[in-house]
């Protein structure tokens, strides 16, 4: 309703919005319409981890590819016409983006499959399966590297920290523990790995007082601010970054994240709700899966979507991090825990009769 009230914005160009309302609305209703049809068990949804991790893989293999036998004619094109050198080729190195929109997008999409993937690898009974999921984590955390992205860390560690709490399981709160203390260790705290050049890159992610980048963000946001408070509705939907739709009025700072993007877009009144909606969509599946959901195999499998959806919109504060094909990724995740409780009673009636 409120994306149907952006059109009568007076800095609307329906354009725009047209592109823009397949994140706010035809994305999320899809899964939640497509999803529970199609995912109605378990097996359902080890199917649908499977295709994912063949698509991951090729993303991976071409990162690969890209990194050790050059970019071709297209990459190109979208690196010295483009313009896209400006953010890929940088004082750290390059950042290799696959068959993805941009590197940012890549090493986000590649952090969703870790934390999904890695907590599965815990929960998966058969053992090949177990070693299958945890080579495509390992592969996803490659692609994560080699695309030079440094919000995409927070993204699993935000995982974890979910995970903890919704995990019933006392080993597996301890090692996820683990996991998380090494890794803020291993970056905040040492240097180990500092010639590398990606390694290097994300432990900056954990200094942000001594990043210019990060700084200047924080500059744009008090301006924003400013120019936001007479724009309770924003500047429209698809006009965070709307240059070439020619608006009236155009934020005159870019963007630096998917929330910041909804906050131009549609005003403090939409972050407020945009906020409150997803808050309430991480409780409700919460809920289900610590006190509805009993099967502990089928449980950790929707943990692993849902701790995912955690810490995308963690990153989501830090990176422009809705992008195809990212957003169906996360809407399915949250569609899986509903339907998750129709698979529980629908396994026990099968059970008592």
């Amino acid at each position: 309703m409120f994306c149907l009230i952006e059109i009568l914005n007076m800095n609307n160009i329906q354009d725009a919005w047209n592109i823009a309302i397949t994140h706010y609305w035809v994305y999320p209703i899809a899964c939640a319409i497509l999803v529970p049809l199609s995912v109605k068990n378990i097996k359902g949804i080890y199917i649908l981890l499977f295709i994912w991790s063949f698509f991951i893989l090729i993303a991976v293999a071409k990162g690969y590819w890209q990194k050790n036998y050059g970019f071709n004619y297209r990459e190109l094109y979208f690196l010295y016409v483009l313009g896209g050198y400006k953010t890929h080729l940088i004082w750290s190195g390059i950042r290799y983006f696959s068959c993805f929109s941009d590197a940012g997008n890549f090493g986000v999409h590649m952090a969703m499959a870790i934390t999904v993937f890695g907590i599965s690898s815990f929960f998966a009974k058969n053992f090949w399966i177990k070693l299958y999921f945890v080579l495509v984590t390992l592969a996803a955390i490659y692609g994560m590297g080699i695309s030079g992205t440094r919000s995409a860390i927070v993204l699993p560690i935000g995982g974890i920290l979910l995970y903890v709490l919704l995990s019933h399981n006392i080993k597996a709160v301890g090692i996820s523990l683990a996991i998380l203390a090494s890794l803020v260790l291993f970056f905040r705290f040492t240097t180990i790995g500092e010639s590398n050049e990606y390694i290097r890159k994300m432990r900056s992610a954990f200094r942000p007082n001594q990043d210019a980048s990060f700084m200047l963000r924080v500059e744009n946001r008090e301006k924003m601010k400013d120019l936001l408070s007479y724009k309770p509705i924003g500047y429209g939907l698809g006009l965070s970054k709307g240059e070439r739709f020619h608006p009236k009025e155009l934020m005159p700072y870019p963007p630096d994240s998917w929330l910041v993007s909804v906050w131009i877009e549609t005003g403090t009144v939409g972050l407020i709700l945009y906020s409150v909606l997803h808050a309430l969509l991480f409780a409700w599946c919460s809920w289900i899966l610590m006190f509805r959901i009993m099967n502990k195999h089928l449980r950790g499998l929707l943990s692993a979507w849902l701790c995912m959806n955690a810490g995308f919109f963690v990153a989501a504060y830090s990176n422009d991090v809705m992008q195809y094909p990212n957003s169906i990724v996360v809407y399915t995740g949250f569609a899986l825990c509903f339907a998750g409780y129709y698979m529980e009673n629908k396994k026990g009636k099968q059970l008592s009769s």
